[in-house]
């Protein structure tokens, strides 16, 4: 009997606790919900201009609309720029639903840090947010950009930037990713560019390329051809177009799938020289040919082999080289590896303040295995 007492008496106290609801609970319409962030930098003022995308809903009949309004506001930290926006909206922001954060170039060649310690220190701030670098454009003109299709600009390069594995024209950058690289004193980081363009007679934000940092700093961008073969070389790409132009002097252009990719880096020290084999296995099939020569045959099909493989091996050494000598910038982790699997001779290196990935020279070796031609393996021919 006492036990059962003492049972009864324990659900009871319990109950309060476990059914109260959450401590923090607000009603929908307290809050502004946000949907992404712009941060720049005023030159004369110094001042942080952060600008918000809040989400709206306009009713439409028995339905609702979901669009979007900006707020701007100015302070000397970014939080405060945030609890400024409250005289702004009337509302406390909510930002759970925050998609992307854009950051000016301007900013970034500064040194992006300061301006993300708030994103990344906040517990109201997903860490999965996208990060972008506003190239050419401030960080505000890209999300006050409407486009036609998604009335929210930020879901529009959420939904974008969520094909990254289809394209390999730019990077899966997020906030927690980028601050967890540069943890890192053997590799720099690379981040999604995005820039106002002409479209059908509209301006919209379009996503390729990227940016490359050293340390916290901007110094420099790649295209989004580039960036196919930066994962490539990381062994972060899923699929991805690789053109062939006059294919052996054919006059025929041919265009190929990569349907998957292994890359495998071997760090060499050998009589002071350091050097980083970079064997790549790339599978691909054929989507298109623009032309007539039939490359299914054994003999031409060889030739289409051997040209894909000096296409990518150019292009993976032509893209080292930018790096190395344009923008000294390790964000292939070559550094990091030697780091891994040569310690000693990166810890020679960091003693004598020397950078390795400078020094380092690359063999890269390429086999290509063509596994087909979609529904057809014959080019369209002419009748005479």
């Amino acid at each position: 009997m006492k036990k059962k007492m003492v049972s009864i008496i324990f659900i009871i106290v319990i109950c309060p606790l476990i059914l109260c609801g959450c401590w923090n609970y607000r009603e929908i319409d307290t809050l502004a919900i946000v949907a992404g962030m712009a941060i720049d930098k005023d030159i004369a003022t110094n001042k942080y201009v952060l600008t918000t995308e809040i989400i709206t809903t306009q009713s439409q009949g028995v339905s609702s609309i979901i669009s979007s309004q900006i707020f701007t506001t100015e302070s000397d930290s970014i939080f405060n720029a945030v609890r400024d926006m409250i005289e702004k909206t009337g509302l406390r922001l909510f930002w759970s639903d925050a998609k992307v954060v854009i950051v000016s170039e301007s900013l970034a060649r500064e040194g992006i840090i300061p301006a993300l310690d708030w994103t990344n220190r906040s517990n109201f701030v997903r860490p999965d947010m996208w990060l972008l670098i506003a190239k050419g454009n401030t960080a505000s003109e890209i999300l006050k950009t409407k486009v036609k299709l998604n009335e929210v600009t930020s879901f529009h390069l959420d939904d974008a930037l969520n094909s990254w594995k289809v394209l390999s024209k730019f990077t899966n950058s997020m906030v927690w990713s980028f601050i967890d690289g540069l943890s890192s004193p053997m590799k720099s980081e690379a981040v999604t560019t995005v820039e106002n363009r002409p479209s059908d007679g509209t301006i919209i934000p379009l996503i390729e390329g990227c940016a490359i940092f050293k340390s916290d700093k901007l110094v420099g961008y790649i295209n989004g051809n580039e960036t196919l073969y930066m994962l490539m070389i990381k062994n972060k790409i899923k699929q991805g177009l690789i053109t062939l132009i006059n294919v052996s002097g054919s006059n025929t252009n041919v265009t190929l799938e990569l349907n998957d990719n292994r890359t495998k880096l071997t760090p060499i020290y050998n009589n002071g020289l350091v050097s980083m084999v970079i064997d790549v296995y790339p599978s691909i099939s054929i989507h298109e040919i623009q032309g007539t020569k039939d490359f299914m045959k054994e003999e031409n099909l060889e030739e289409l082999q051997i040209e894909a493989e000096k296409k990518i091996g150019s292009q993976i050494q032509n893209l080292i080289s930018k790096l190395q000598k344009n923008y000294d910038s390790d964000v292939l982790g070559f550094g990091e590896i030697f780091n891994e699997q040569k310690p000693k001779v990166s810890k020679d290196y960091n003693k004598n303040g020397k950078d390795i990935f400078k020094d380092i020279k690359t063999i890269v070796k390429v086999h290509v295995e063509i596994k087909g031609s979609n529904k057809t393996i014959k080019p369209i021919n002419i009748g005479k």
